[in-house]
């Protein structure tokens, strides 16, 4: 441990301002400290000037710049911040590793960065033999990221600590402080240490800022059955605190604050609700940029016209991310129509937008947004076509932003427009990568802004109002509050499980107590933070849980000598009172004005959840589809579906089949149809994806040709057949997929499945509420007309599997077929079917809405599920019966 003579805050004060230099461990340290000096100098009254107060980062960036004008020193023309400098290092790694090595590059370059500083930082050299194979590689990485930045004339942090390192123990650097006072410093690293030692052979005497904060004078253990209860007990705390004490500052210190911030805020709005509004108080909790929504408005804007303005379409997903966001010219008055065009491209089923059907589209539905869109493109294309410097990008970027009317017409609060500043010291980041990136594309630029928004961290400043903060360990530090509540010290928390660098042997790590390489070293660094702790109030609570969910946790042994406080004025989680029921089941019939689409879905819903069927059909309330993508389940079943009607319009009959078989030719007719088929359906694959396609439609085609040539006789009697049925005010529209006329004038009903979901005729149509109801039902209709339906089955169509599955009379003798016992059997069970069939259609027009199902898989794929609130506590695990 370095050792440096320790100054007061009184004793600072007494220093030449002019002559004397605070360096903080941080940014946060050098803000509190400078609030600090400042209220102690008011409250003396006058003017009088304070030292300079830098973080040692910004102080050693600033020794390196004074080296400028160093012919021996000089450093290289730029230096990169951390986004830049890991950008090089991935660029590095994929040099070194062209047969991708790993998966996570990026990852790769964290860690190599952190080694790189490290290696240095501590003074780290391998013996003979301590070698491993990682480490060999991350040295070959180190060897080409270091001679790609000679060669382009850049440094790093780390290298330019080095160099400030070496002109100060060479005596280059000149220094106009006499005094250097350390303030936040728990530990000091070689290179600090040596670098501390040449400002002293320099003249400057090193001096370090003694903690004024005295330890809490009142410290107490809480015991909490789990992290539930532990943050309810802070939370009635604070509030408890905040009322009996007007003038009290108070602080929620937590030690995993960012996984638990949805509880954090729930429980603060609830306990901070007062008659005359809420209480301010202030979560420190900082989440990356891109999350914060007009910043999330802005990147999905610049990637949508980057997208088109260069490509000339993009996918609906990616122009409806931009139009629902919003932020953006006539952003109240024109949303409807935004909304109607993300829903249209989702209803049709659209996998590229161009450029022209967009800007039309605006046009008809948002007229002021399409003007704002137009001055964007005209922005973007007023530079020359091709790659540009990121700073010419990151100019075009705000142009285009402020075309397209950004951040909207909503009235900012403070933390958007804190979000909206962060923005522009974002571009203005991004603009000085340009001696890194070069002279890249538009949708490049793009990506670089995209990503550095989602690594960086944003937090809006605190509500200067509040007297209550919640916040982690590391923001605590340092800070002063009249009582503080410590929670979530279990003992893997403090001390936490060693960490090491990977990319640096363990044993070498631990040979220099390197962070996070040893428990000794973590234990050490526990005992700091709690001391650390301990003096940010005169009154501090520390509690840990004692379960999560079955796991039984133990609190810290550091706090275990501290005496357990009582709490009668706790108030538990509240019993659930007795609620008001209404059974409300029945809504209105139905009219003769409403329209009813769905085909037999419309029945099927009903059958499943009778208010399901209401919600979708009666108040046209769903949730929005997914969009279209190309290669998705919903394309590849349009395209076997229309193979095999064309297959089946050709070959007519069981008889054709045999004879294509029997000349050799039924390849080459079963090819002609996925030809077809794909020329139809499949206009927007690629040519990989639609050539695999087809391989995989031809041999699922095929097969299923071989397995029809195995059937008793038939013959093809309607393929897409529709039948129109009623039922008083309800109309349905339905369409079979085929229909085989058999001996002695039977049918069989055949509905195509191209998914490999489970298929489950026997259960699903021999429920007193059958489901999957389109054979069923067309059986019922059929046997009404006086035709005899013998069989209903579904034909599976996948690579996996090609087959049939269903129902059926005695004696139709086809594979996957179950056979009912008796022709009598089979006749009562269409009329079941028909009787079922009609039940349904009556309750639906009837309006009854019950929300009930009979099995939770009917539930599987509902589109109304958040409106149905089932399955928010647990069902009997019966198998799905309810």
């Amino acid at each position: 441990m370095y050792d440096t003579p320790a100054v007061s805050m009184a004793q600072l004060q007494e220093l030449n301002s002019a002559e004397t230099v605070v360096l903080t461990v941080n940014k946060r340290y050098a803000r509190r400290l400078l609030g600090h000096l400042s209220a102690r100098l008011a409250g003396a009254g006058g003017t009088v000037a304070v030292p300079e107060i830098v973080p040692l980062g910004a102080w050693l960036a600033q020794a390196s710049d004074q080296l400028c004008f160093s012919e021996q020193w000089q450093p290289a023309a730029h230096q990169m911040d951390r986004f830049a400098a890991l950008q090089r290092w991935e660029h590095s790694i994929e040099q070194c590793e062209e047969e991708g090595y790993f998966l996570d590059v990026g990852q790769a370059a964290r860690l190599a960065c952190e080694a790189d500083t490290l290696l240095d930082e501590w003074n780290i050299e391998l013996k003979p033999g301590e070698a491993s194979v990682d480490f060999e590689r991350f040295m070959q990485w180190r060897s080409h990221y270091r001679q790609s930045l000679e060669q382009a004339d850049l440094d790093d942090a780390n290298l330019a600590a080095e160099r400030v390192l070496k002109a100060v123990q060479a005596g280059a650097l000149h220094m106009r402080h006499r005094h250097m006072v350390l303030h936040g410093f728990h530990e000091y690293s070689p290179r600090l240490q040596s670098l501390l030692s040449g400002l002293q052979d320099m003249g400057v005497e090193i001096l370090q800022l003694q903690h004024e904060e005295a330890p809490a004078t009142e410290v107490y253990r809480v015991q909490a059955q789990d992290a539930d209860t532990e943050w309810r007990l802070a939370v009635q705390w604070a509030r408890r605190q905040l009322d009996e004490y007007p003038d009290r500052t108070v602080a929620i210190v937590a030690a995993q604050l960012e996984t638990q911030l949805p509880l954090v805020h729930r429980l603060l709005r609830q306990a901070m609700h007062t008659d005359q509004g809420a209480l301010p108080y202030n979560v420190a909790a900082a989440r990356s940029l891109a999350e914060w929504p007009v910043v999330e408005a802005a990147m999905a804007w610049l990637k949508a016209l980057f997208t088109l303005a260069t490509k000339g379409q993009a996918e609906p997903a990616m122009l409806g991310e931009a139009l629902r966001l919003g932020a953006c010219q006539a952003e109240q008055s024109e949303a409807g129509g935004r909304a109607r065009i993300d829903k249209a491209w989702r209803d049709n089923r659209i996998t590229q937008v161009s450029r022209k059907e967009f800007a039309d589209m605006l046009s008809f539905h948002t007229p002021e947004l399409a003007l704002a869109w137009g001055k964007a493109v005209e922005r973007f294309e007023s530079v020359s076509a091709g790659a540009q410097g990121v700073d010419t990008w990151a100019s075009v970027m705000r142009q285009c932003l402020e075309a397209l009317g950004f951040p909207g017409t909503n009235r900012l609060d403070s933390a958007q427009f804190q979000t909206l500043e962060a923005l522009e010291a974002l571009l203005l980041q991004l603009a000085q990568q340009a001696p890194v990136l070069g002279r890249i594309s538009a949708l490049k630029a793009q990506s670089a802004l995209a990503r550095m928004a989602r690594e960086n961290l944003f937090q809006p400043q605190r509500d200067p109002r509040s007297r209550l903060d919640v916040l982690g360990f590391l923001e605590a530090e340092g800070g002063r509050w009249d009582a503080v509540w410590v929670l979530g010290l279990t003992d893997d928390i403090l001390p936490a499980a060693v960490k090491p660098n990977p990319l640096i042997p363990a044993q070498v790590l631990r040979r220099v107590s390197a962070p996070r390489s040893t428990p000794e070293r973590e234990l050490e660094w526990a005992r700091w933070m709690l001391s650390a702790l301990l003096r940010c109030g005169n009154q501090v609570l520390l509690s840990a849980p004692l379960h999560q969910g079955e796991q039984e946790l133990r609190p810290s042994p550091l706090i275990a000598h501290w005496p357990v406080l009582e709490m009668p004025w706790a108030v538990q989680a509240e019993q659930a009172v007795a609620q008001e029921a209404l059974l409300d089941e029945q809504g209105p019939s139905l009219k003769l004005e409403e329209r009813i689409r769905g085909g037999i879905s419309v029945l099927d819903t009903q059958a499943r959840n009778p208010l399901w069927a209401f919600v979708k059909f009666r108040l046209h309330g769903q949730a929005l589809p997914d969009y279209a993508r190309v290669g998705d389940m919903n394309t590849r079943g349009m395209f076997l579906h229309r193979a095999v009607e064309l297959f089946w319009l050709r070959v007519k009959d069981q008889d054709s089949l045999h004879e294509l078989i029997g000349e050799g030719s039924l390849l080459d007719v079963v090819q002609t149809c996925i030809d077809q088929a794909a020329q139809e359906e499949l206009a927007d694959y690629g040519p990989v994806l639609r050539s695999l396609e087809m391989e995989r439609g031809l041999a699922v085609l095929n097969e299923y040709a071989h397995q029809e040539a195995q059937r008793p006789p038939f013959a093809l009697g309607a393929t897409e057949h529709e039948l129109s049925w009623n039922r008083g005010l309800l109309r349905l529209n339905l369409r079979l997929d085929r229909l085989d006329d058999l001996a002695d004038g039977e049918q069989l009903l055949l509905d195509y499945k191209t998914g490999i979901g489970e298929l489950r005729p026997d259960k699903d149509w021999l429920r007193p509420r059958p489901v999957n109801l389109q054979l069923p039902f067309y059986a019922a209709a059929l046997q009404d007309e006086g035709r005899t339906v013998s069989g209903l089955a579904f034909v599976r169509l996948h690579a996996r599997q090609v087959g049939l599955s269903g129902l059926a009379a005695p004696g139709m003798d086809i594979e996957g077929l179950t056979e009912l016992e008796s022709a009598q059997q089979w006749t009562a069970q269409i009329a079941q079917w028909k009787q079922a069939v009609e039940s349904l259609a009556d309750e639906f027009l009837q309006g009854q809405a019950a929300n009930q199902i009979w099995n939770r898989n009917d539930l599987l794929y509902c589109d109304v599920l958040p409106f149905l609130r089932l399955f928010q506590e647990d069902l009997q695990d019966n198998g799905g019966e309810v």
